[in-house]
């Protein structure tokens, strides 16, 4: 039977511009503080009831890491939101959600949201708006523009009015009956549960103990929970689920249907001979096979955060050039054997938003291994960043010692001296320390370098070579020139 379908509606936006709290308002809920560093980072789906009319809202995330996510979130949406902060205006994220909408052909809304902050400038976004061909209705155009605080609770009842308004004018319809169908959002891997997904349903019902088939995966469902965390027993049309448990982990985004359970050995004939695509396979274009690369061992918690992991090391490469091997890619918490790989590969491990259990963290300080572990992108991407160049800063030290044989000629700021270097390796242009009887005496440069009467760019350990250095202070024979390492 068709019914009008509650209609599945995405929210998009740059990051910050108050997604989150816009679902919080409209839900009237907390979702934004279970969620680290108040952004979201996989997709949740959230059903809500508003004047008898069920609508299930897809938030995605808005940074920059997370465009696969976003796009998987148009695909499976009717609707859309477009949140737009009215003080910061039109983003990088924006124009990207902009463009998805525009391919995807789905109706969208805007909303302005912020519109209370005192630097909030409605006309200048609206400008901004109609320079990416995309005009509001007030203006002439057919997409509606809402004024909201989401904050403040202003301007939702109008916005979600709007919603349903687009939904009736579309003529929105949805078949209930009959072996439900879906996409899956998500998985996961729980310590006590098993594989989980989300899900949503599209058309059709699903209920408890059926068999759910993806073209890889399938369970007899026996976890069935809503988006509140509730136990249920049947899903309809537009609704979020979490199922539970498959046999391997389901490809994010792959359509699922509801299988009879009397031909499930066919059904697994059939999985058996689909490839799974590996996780290792998301990170395999930035691997590198030198022998200097820097070896990885990434843990997360869902295939969006991998993907988006994989997206900001890329970033990372192309901005600082550095090589990685990732050695294991995998959902799931530490285990022993990653800290023995780690050790063994001398390898760094990448753990993000799981928690790193108590025996873990003591093999890791046991074995002094470098774990990077974050729960907000952002801040991963940044320590990794800060890493990479105080590594870079070490391995372009240069460590030496030289000995002063002979003093040839003293100016006020420059000497020419003779000596032999004892360790390590000096070159023009480095800085160093005057040292005498252990006690530094002063600063210097050296500004040339002779071998063998040669003019030279660095001397290495036993080298003997003449120096001109750049000194306030005389230098006399005995003194040593050292690194200030």
């Amino acid at each position: 039977m068709l019914i009008k379908k509650p209609p599945i509606v995405v929210i998009l936006g740059h990051i910050d511009h108050g997604k989150t709290t816009l679902l919080d308002c409209i839900r009237k809920s907390n979702i934004s503080v279970t969620e680290a560093g108040g952004i979201t980072q996989r997709i949740g789906a959230y059903e809500i009831d508003f004047k008898g009319e069920k609508m299930t809202f897809i938030d995605t995330p808005g940074h920059a890491a997370f465009d696969s996510l976003r796009k998987r979130g148009v695909n499976i949406a009717d609707l859309a939101v477009l949140v737009i902060a009215a003080d910061e205006g039109i983003k990088p994220q924006t124009q990207e959600s902009i463009n998805y909408l525009k391919s995807a052909k789905i109706p969208f809304v805007i909303a302005l949201n912020k519109i209370d902050k005192k630097e909030a400038d409605s006309s200048r976004v609206i400008s901004q708006l109609v320079e990416l061909d995309v005009l509001p209705e007030k203006f002439g155009g057919e997409i509606p523009l809402i004024e909201i605080s989401a904050l403040k609770g202003i301007g939702i009842e109008e916005l979600l009015e709007i919603l349903i308004l687009i939904r009736d004018l579309n003529d929105l319809k949805v078949e209930n009956e009959g072996f439900g169908e879906g996409y899956i959002l998500e998985t996961f891997k729980d310590a006590k549960r098993g594989i989980l997904a989300s899900g949503i349903v599209v058309k059709g019902k699903i209920k408890s103990g059926e068999y759910i088939i993806t073209s890889d995966s399938f369970c007899k469902i026996k976890i069935f929970e809503d988006d509140r965390g509730k136990r249920i027993e049947i899903a309809e049309p537009s609704k979020p689920f979490l199922v539970g448990n498959f046999d391997k982990m389901p490809s994010v985004g792959d359509v699922f249907m509801v299988g009879d359970p009397l031909t499930l050995n066919e059904v697994r004939k059939r999985i058996e001979l689909v490839s799974k695509t590996s996780l290792m396979d998301i990170f395999s274009p930035l691997d590198s096979q030198e022998k200097d690369a820097l070896g990885l061992i990434i843990k997360a918690d869902s295939v969006g955060s991998l993907e988006a992991l994989a997206k900001i090391f890329g970033q990372i490469i192309k901005e600082s050039a550095p090589k990685f091997k990732f050695i294991r890619v995998d959902i799931g918490s530490l285990t022993v054997d990653d800290i023995y790989l780690a050790k063994e590969l001398k390898a760094i491990l990448i753990n993000f938003n799981l928690r790193i259990p108590k025996n873990i963290i003591e093999m890791i300080k046991d074995f002094n291994l470098r774990v990077f572990d974050a729960n907000v992108i952002y801040q991963l991407e940044k320590d990794i960043l800060e890493y990479l160049r105080m590594k870079k800063a070490d391995e372009n030290y240069l460590g030496g010692q030289l000995e002063v044989l002979a003093v040839f000629s003293e100016t006020k700021s420059k000497k020419t001296i003779g000596g032999q270097v004892k360790e390590g390796m000096l070159k023009v242009g480095q800085k160093l320390f005057l040292q005498r009887d252990n006690q530094i005496i002063a600063q210097l440069k050296i500004l040339s370098i002779e071998k063998n009467k040669v003019s030279s760019d660095e001397v290495k350990e036993g080298d003997i070579c003449g120096l001109v250095v750049e000194c306030p202070e005389s230098v006399q024979v005995g003194d040593y020139l050292i690194s200030n390492h």
